[in-house]
């Protein structure tokens, strides 16, 4: 069974562990798979398998959400999310060692019109992708496409269970890590590099506390007294900016 995911536009809702399983096979591009909490029958797990090789991320939901979801059929403790497009395997995304390396990655920003607004900086400023780090990510259709202003085709998009891991993998490929945050280094104050990853937190919370270990270097944003933050998209473009303009202004 599918059905129109709420307020995504182009993605939609798959149900049923056959329906959910067959899309996994095929390769069809997938937002997000639900799994009920409590179930642990060999069909779900074998959802779980499937959607673990092809780095779709998993979430663990109460029952009444799926029937919800599901309007009266039958979901068999299993839900997926389709994508209007695919995504790019992060392994993908990574340059060779002699060439420069341009990244931002979202932890945990939930948000699509934030998100399709940085996947539109990313566009205006060459980077070589987005990586999308937590169960919360939005679907790549609707708000999120509209705010991406025609870009969503341009920038690889890669998804993510843990934030952590990705910029594990990053740093050991030569990739500096940074993190927004307000008491970081001072961004006029930031040693050039051209192999980096840029590495953003949700509103209010800002960089979970796991992503924050596996940092680099803390980055900040001047900003004149009385002002605590700015939103998160306008922070990641004018990161992205200054990062990527760094090895020529130092020159």
């Amino acid at each position: 069974m599918t059905s129109p995911a709420p307020g995504s536009g182009e993605s939609e809702w798959i149900t049923g562990v056959h329906a959910v399983t067959a899309a996994l096979e095929e390769g069809r591009p997938l937002d997000q798979v639900w799994i009920q909490k409590g179930r642990h029958d060999r069909r779900l797990q074998r959802v779980v398998e499937l959607a673990t090789e092809r780095r779709v991320p998993v979430r663990f939901v109460g029952r009444t959400a799926l029937e919800r979801l599901a309007g009266g059929t039958t979901h068999n403790g299993v839900a997926a999310r389709t994508a209007p497009r695919a995504f790019t395997a992060l392994e993908d995304m990574i340059r060779p060692e002699d060439e420069p390396g341009r990244l931002i990655l979202l932890d945990g920003v939930t948000d699509p019109r934030n998100v399709g607004a940085v996947i539109r900086s990313a566009a205006a400023f060459g980077l070589d992708g987005v990586i999308l780090a937590g169960p919360g990510a939005p679907p790549l259709g609707g708000a999120l496409a509209a705010a991406a202003a025609g870009h969503l085709e341009r920038v690889p998009i890669a998804r993510v269970n843990v934030a952590g891991d990705a910029l594990r993998l990053l740093r050991e490929s030569g990739y500096w890590a940074y993190g927004a945050d307000a008491g970081g280094t001072p961004l006029p104050l930031l040693r050039p590099t051209d192999r980096w990853v840029l590495a953003l937190g949700s509103e209010g919370k800002g960089l979970r506390a796991k992503t924050r270990a596996f940092l680099d270097e803390a980055v900040a944003i001047p900003m004149k007294p009385g002002v605590e933050s700015l939103n998160v998209s306008v922070a990641a473009a004018i990161l992205a900016y200054a990062l990527t303009e760094q090895p020529e202004r130092s020159s």
